[in-house]
């Protein structure tokens, strides 16, 4: 029976996405990768999520925790489509577990998540430094939630399965993440903070778009050296 290294369950699944200069996203990238256009734009997402469950080769580990991923959307030398991640945050020490394998920068801060009312709506917040970086107040709607269309924004953003990091000595390394197609449902969303210039990253050019999965499940393998890819 095949047993995955590691999987990660995730559930209430808020993106948030900022249009930033491609020029100025190509700077805060390794010059091996190259930044990937949608909507004529380039684009970081911070993804507040709640983390239901880790194993690893079917053994369960840690608790659900609250989390937030800071990512962008990039090419490798071959031209294969895939993800770099800035920054990650959790409240759960056991679940930054998956920080190694898919060379995400556990860094420190405080991730909150809240009812804020009684109608469904939910409060997420992200403080680093002692800065409120990020709050992202959302309501699901009522319809269910479906795919992306093949070659749309929404597909651009989360129909992803490379995952590109740096090593030691300049080392370039690849990882994988495999999961079902996401299934985006209709959200009420507000975005305020300045989440990008905490984590000096280019500033946005535009409003945030926000989308909602009500989860999936990823199957995360090791990184292994670009070459092998």
């Amino acid at each position: 029976m095949s047993r995955k290294p590691l999987t990660v369950r995730v559930e209430d699944v808020c993106f948030s996405h900022w249009p930033v200069d491609p020029g100025a996203l190509e700077r805060a990238i390794p010059p091996w990768l190259s930044v990937e256009r949608a909507a004529d734009d380039a684009w970081i997402t911070a993804i507040h999520h709640t983390v239901a469950g880790v194993s690893a080769f079917d053994i369960d580990l840690g608790n659900p925790a609250q989390s937030v991923t800071v990512r962008t959307y990039v090419t490798g030398p071959d031209g294969q489509r895939g993800l770099y991640f800035f920054a990650a945050f959790t409240t759960d020490p056991i679940a930054s577990v998956a920080g190694p394998l898919l060379r995400l920068n556990y860094r420190d801060g405080e991730v909150t998540r809240r009812d804020a009312d009684g109608e469904g709506r939910t409060e997420r917040t992200l403080d680093v430094d002692g800065r409120r970086a990020l709050t992202v107040r959302y309501t699901p709607g009522e319809e269910p939630a479906s795919t992306a269309p093949p070659d749309s924004l929404p597909a651009f953003f989360v129909e992803r399965f490379r995952v590109f990091g740096d090593g030691p000595l300049g080392t370039k390394f690849v990882g994988h993440v495999g999961h079902d197609p996401w299934e985006l449902g209709p959200v009420e969303a507000t975005v305020e903070g300045d989440l990008l210039s905490v984590l000096s990253l280019p500033e946005p050019v535009g409003d945030p778009l926000v989308h909602y999965s009500p989860g999936n499940e990823l199957g995360v393998s090791p990184f292994k050296p670009l070459w092998l890819d």
